[in-house]
């Protein structure tokens, strides 16, 4: 039973989430979802918080590890042996750049969903689904960082795979 309630708080949590982005207001339906749930909405919300400082912690010490463990002490190694790659310089700079925008963007993500979850969702429902519409963009955005971060890091591979081949 406390699965299926779960279920249904999380259903109506992603029903409110999907606004239609031209939409300036919330419907009246909308708005009586948020008040009649909100205190289950606010909770999801602090899960969602907690589980993604898990990740950005997760995700940023990987992130570091590669740059700091692989790829820098790599190309400083390639560049004492006069082997040197421009890609491989580029490569590190781009990783380490998207790396740093990462941790931007999921700082100021937090900081929106901090804001959100201290929200009184009862007492004001349209800031409240204005805030959520905010904060999801800002969620896709990080979303974007890592996706970016991905890229970077299997070009990385490549590069360094094909640099095998040529020595």
């Amino acid at each position: 039973m406390k699965k299926k309630s779960l279920i249904f708080y999380f259903i109506m949590l992603m029903l409110i989430c999907q606004g239609v982005p031209w939409a300036s207001a919330i419907t009246e339906g909308q708005s009586a979802a948020i008040v009649d749930h909100c205190d289950t909405i606010r909770e999801d919300l602090k899960k969602v918080q907690k589980e993604d400082a898990r990740v950005r912690v997760y995700l940023g010490g990987y992130y570091e590890t590669i740059l700091t463990k692989f790829v820098t002490p790599l190309n400083v190694r390639l560049v004492e042996n006069n082997l040197s790659s421009a890609d491989l310089v580029e490569n590190q700079n781009d990783f380490a750049a998207a790396k740093a925008l990462f941790v931007n963007d999921f700082v100021t993500y937090q900081q929106g969903l901090e804001e959100l979850v201290g929200m009184d969702c009862k007492k004001e429902p349209e800031k409240f689904y204005d805030n959520l519409r905010v904060v999801r963009q800002k969620r896709k955005v990080m979303t974007q960082d890592v996706l970016k971060i991905r890229s970077l890091t299997s070009a990385h591979i490549r590069l360094v795979e094909g640099l095998k081949g040529r020595l």
